[in-house]
């Protein structure tokens, strides 16, 4: 187990929902495809344990506020012109579209989101903060991915989040309580890539096994977990 220091700073936005763990987040509809599946089933995404694990790792934060953000025009100096119906913290600024040009979300718009807490980890550890897995589609908001040393740098993190304002009035809303950035501590480690040999044996074993057990990968799953 890892443990993540959360602390508040005193006054900052303490109408902010805490942070919760990713378990207590899990999505309605996951839940209802898993209620589908015991009266027909059929196989569904409740049955992919590899998203289902994604989505409970680490530290979910929800969006504190409702906002409206909208495109109002273009200024020949600044640029894009945005509103937010939402004054003060925690939006604390943005990013020029300069700053992300020839991104997939260029076309976007990025304020940075101040969060009111200092998170820390355990030495050798840093924190994946990134949009919640398998939470939004690509035409959504979502949060940019920062990977941060919170075991050395003891201060607020601010969260790029992308806004898809595209063209001239495009108003999008963003509700209080949706999922807004998952937090999972990773070991700092480094990777190398070593070529290996297949073994025909082991793969031959594990096709079998799921052949004959579709259920297979869950029951190793649960295995690695007693």
């Amino acid at each position: 187990m890892v443990e993540i220091k959360i602390a508040r700073v005193p006054g900052l936005a303490d109408w902010w929902a805490d942070p919760k763990p990713s378990n207590d987040g899990f999505p309605s509809w996951i839940k209802d495809l898993r209620k589908e599946k015991l009266v027909d089933n059929k196989l569904n995404m409740s049955d992919c344990l590899p998203a289902i694990e994604a989505m409970l790792q680490g530290i979910i934060i929800d969006f504190p506020a409702t906002m409206t953000f909208g495109y109002l025009g273009d200024h020949p100096k600044f640029g894009k012109l945005i509103t937010c119906d939402h004054k003060g913290y925690p939006i604390i600024g943005g990013h020029e579209s300069s700053q992300y040009k020839g991104a997939d979300f260029q076309d976007f718009h990025v304020v940075k989101v101040g969060l009111p807490w200092v998170i820390e980890a355990p030495k050798g550890y840093s924190c994946l903060f990134t949009s919640p897995f398998n939470r939004s589609g690509g035409n959504e908001a979502f949060s940019i991915s920062g990977f941060v040393r919170c075991d050395s740098y003891y201060n607020m993190v601010s969260i790029p989040f992308a806004v898809p304002l595209k063209k001239k009035g495009d108003v999008v809303i963003v509700e209080k309580g949706r999922p807004f950035v998952q937090i999972i501590p990773i070991k700092r480690e480094s990777v190398e890539i070593i070529s290996s040999q297949i073994n025909m044996k082991n793969l031959e074993t594990t096709v079998n096994q799921i052949n004959e057990n579709p259920e297979y990968y869950k029951s190793v799953a649960k295995e690695q977990s007693n």
